[in-house]
Parts: structure tokens; sequence; C-alpha cells
């Protein structure tokens, strides 16, 4: 199909901008110059509104040649697609479907196939809580059009093995059955060792803080024990003494709270019942 596709004719350009570029050159190089004060600034402005006006009529140009140019060739493009890329790419994208479905089931059948090898050798293994989709393989073509996919199978061996003797170093292990089953979520057996020995750590300082609670309150209660058999809680009524109009103290009311433990307290009482203090 060469030479199917000619250029029979380019635009013709007449331009000057060759001879241009020299008197561009050092207009602007002595604009860049012109040192610009307050006595000279009108004159610098006028300068850069005169280079401003050539420069956009010289762009004005530029575009209205860029459109004459590209006009022809997108005139040329809106044939060739019609003509050339249309057919071809239909013709692709329907060759790409046909193609995604056969290879599509040749990968589908080579999984079918390993997934009834791994199956196999679960049962062989005892490994009833695995699943296929835990092996992550990857299916490429090459495998899925071999007779037999030998290193997917292989894959599929050493995953086998691998679960197996961690099996059984689990079955050897202190707390087996708790990291058996974290084993079985994860199939990783450092992590599952780590997850239960932290949650005996755990558990065993929770029933640490918890003894030490338990006995500090055992202690503070055969404290408040051992205060009562020795000096037992004072009763005695207090009588008011008779009124002397002269000699009679005058009485006070006061109230407050008190934080302290159960002997403090018991101590505190057994001292306002010695000095006759009334209290509610």
């Amino acid at each position: 199909m060469d030479g199917l596709i000619r250029v029979v004719q380019l635009p013709i350009i007449e331009e000057h901008l060759r001879s241009l570029k020299q008197e561009i050159e050092q207009r602007t190089q002595i604009a860049a110059s012109l040192v610009c004060t307050d006595e000279t600034l009108s004159e610098v402005k006028k300068v850069r509104t005169e280079l401003k006006k050539d420069f956009d009529k010289l762009e004005t140009q530029r575009k209205v040649i860029k459109q004459a140019v590209l006009k022809p060739y997108e005139q040329f493009e809106s044939v060739y697609k019609e003509c050339v890329s249309d057919a071809f790419k239909k013709a692709d994208c329907v060759l790409k479907i046909k193609i995604t479905d056969v290879e599509n089931g040749l990968k589908s059948r080579c999984k079918e196939e390993l997934k009834s090898y791994f199956d196999e050798l679960c049962t062989l293994e005892n490994l009833d809580f695995l699943k296929f989709e835990q092996l992550n393989l990857t299916i490429d073509m090459a495998s899925a059009r071999a007779k037999t996919p030998k290193k997917l199978r292989e894959q599929i061996e050493t995953f086998i093995k691998g679960i197996s003797a961690d099996l059984s170093t689990i079955s050897n292990m202190e707390n087996s059955p708790e990291i058996l089953m974290e084993y079985k979520q994860n199939l990783n057996l450092a992590q599952s060792i780590g997850i239960v020995n932290e949650r005996k750590t755990r558990i065993e300082r929770e029933k640490q803080l918890s003894e030490q609670h338990k006995q500090s309150q055992e202690a503070q209660e055969q404290a408040v024990a051992k205060v009562e058999a020795i000096a037992p809680p004072i009763e005695k009524t207090v009588q008011k003494p008779e009124p002397q109009p002269e000699l009679q103290e005058k009485i006070y009311s006061c109230k407050f709270t008190v934080y302290a433990t159960k002997e403090q307290l018991l101590k505190l009482k057994n001292f306002l019942n010695m000095e006759g203090i009334e209290y509610e």
C-alpha cells in the first residue's frame, strides 16, 4: 500500500521573516537598553507601544497563514478518516474481542484444571480450610496453552508444602489451638504467633491488676476491722448543759466535707464522740 498517499502540491507561503530578523533584533535590543526614569517614562511607553503594535500585526498574519495551511490538511484528514482509519479501527476492535474471548477461554480452562489439582493436594494433606483464591496465581498465555502448566503446578505444590510445614510447627507449640485459629485467617505463622502472644500478655496484665486491686481492698478492710476491734465506736448521749446566761459559751455551726480512708473516718468519729461534739 506504499505510495497510495502523495503530496500533490504544498501551500506556497511568501515570507520575508529572514530579512526582518536583523531589523527586529536591533529594535528590540535598543528598546531593552532604554533607561526608564521619570523624565524618559513617556518615551519608553511610546517605544513599547510601537513594538507591541508591530508584533500584533505579525501575529495576525501568522494566524491567517496557519489557517490557510491547516485547512487543506483538515479536509484531507476528514477524507482519510472516512476511507481508512474508521475501517481499520472497526476491524481491530472486532478482532480484539475475538482474541480476548479465546484467551479468556484458555485461561479459564487452565484455571479449572489447576483448581482440581489444588483440591486434590488439599485432600491428601487434610487442608480443607484452604481456598484456591488464596494462591493469587497469575495465569499467563504460555501456561494457558500448555497441556500441563508445570510452572503453576509447582507453585501450588510449594504453597501446599509450606502450609503443611507451618501446621506441623503449630501442633508442637504452646497455645496451638489459638494460633491455629489465627493462622487459618491469615496464613502467616509469625503474625499468628504474635497476635496470640500479645493477647495472652494483655489478659495476664489485666488479671494482675485485678488481683492487686482485690488485695488492696482486702488489706484496707482488715485494717478497719483491727481498729474497730481495738477501739469500738463510742456511743454516748451528750446532755446539753443547763443554760447559764452569764457563763454559757456561744455554740457555732460548721459544715465541711472530709476526704479520708475508712480508718481515718473511724478515728475522726471517735474523736468527735470523746469531745462531745455534736454532728449530723
